[in-house]
């Protein structure tokens, strides 16, 4: 048997140093060719979206990125029923694509999205959604409302080219915020949901508790856990809804106790041009009605579409806080 010699450069000879057959810059070339690449990446609350190309036609049953979507001037091709008025008034016009708790398939088989964004009324529907096109939501914790809120906006922002429109607003708000929390340095809140007669508490922690983070006061309620699932809404009527109400009965008189700077009140019954009664509601309440804050004029009526249906739009955030501080400066 012949043995061939295998040849071993000497790496430390110059003139030994073996020379690729391809040159360098060429390689790296082809091998950027060939790793997948992604036009549109999104991140979102369970993780990121990656498409080949920018969608064009956009739907989003969440009127809170609607709202950014509207101050990052994205286009968007469908929009849930519901009352358009103010930054969001251009979507007046806008094809209609179900409600916020049902989408229209029908009317989404028709648009052929190539994004749909699900808000937190309609999660429900996402598996349907995705059926049709991919289907992301982004969602925000109320404990660490203006974490979630600055990320996805960025998210959205980066996604669709517009980072640095998206950086500018975020900037107004902050300048905003810090501003608030100034203001209200060692001052206590109470944030009260009414409805038909009733008021309904609101800590950290739920779901109109951001509104202590956005303002630096201190709740005059402890905390909500967040580990603790909300319990389901008991049947009207029901044993259970009236134990429910003696509770709620129990944490309003011991606010109005603690007697706190202000009283952040969110009318439920004015959404969408309805009758204003929160400061009726208060003024007949035996205990909330001799508050301080109630008798010396601490109230801040907080808008109610603005919170309770737009939520966490760049546009809808930098309103509420510059309503805040003028009312609080």
């Amino acid at each position: 048997m012949q043995l061939i010699p295998i040849y071993f450069p000497n790496f430390n000879h110059p003139k030994q140093l073996m020379k690729p057959s391809i040159p360098l810059s060429l390689l790296a070339a082809a091998l950027l060719t060939t790793a997948p690449a992604s036009a549109f990446e999104l991140h979102h609350s369970e993780g990121a979206l990656s498409l080949n190309t920018t969608p064009e036609k956009l739907v989003s049953f969440d009127v809170g990125v609607l709202d950014s979507l509207s101050a990052l001037g994205v286009p968007v091709s469908g929009v849930p029923k519901s009352s358009y008025e103010g930054h969001l008034a251009r979507y007046q016009d806008v094809p209609v694509v179900g409600t916020l708790f049902e989408p229209d398939y029908a009317a989404l088989k028709e648009i052929k999205p190539d994004l749909i964004i699900a808000g937190r009324r309609s999660l429900p529907a996402v598996p349907e959604l995705r059926k049709i096109a991919p289907t992301v939501s982004f969602a925000s914790a109320p404990n660490a409302f203006l974490k979630d809120f600055r990320e996805s906006n960025l998210a959205l922002g980066r996604a669709f080219g517009k980072e640095e429109q998206a950086k500018a607003a975020l900037a107004s708000i902050d300048a905003k915020v810090e501003a608030l929390q100034q203001a209200n340095k060692g001052k206590t809140a109470a944030v009260i949901f009414t409805m038909r007669g009733n008021v309904i508490p609101h800590a950290p922690g739920d779901r109109f508790g951001y509104a202590y983070e956005l303002t630096g006061l201190e709740s005059v309620l402890p905390a909500k856990d967040p580990k603790v699932a909300e319990a389901p809404r008991p049947e009207p009527g029901s044993p259970e809804a009236k134990a429910a109400a003696e509770e709620r009965a129990k944490t309003v008189s011991g606010l109005a106790a603690a007697e706190p700077d202000w009283l952040l009140v969110l009318d439920r019954g004015a959404i969408n041009g309805g009758e204003h009664t929160a400061k009726a509601t208060l003024e007949k309440h035996p205990q909330l009605g001799q508050t301080k804050a109630f008798k010396e004029g601490r109230v801040a009526y907080l808008d109610p579409n603005g919170w309770y249906i737009v939520g966490t739009g760049l546009n809808n955030v930098n309103t509420i806080t510059t309503d805040l501080l003028e009312i609080m400066k």
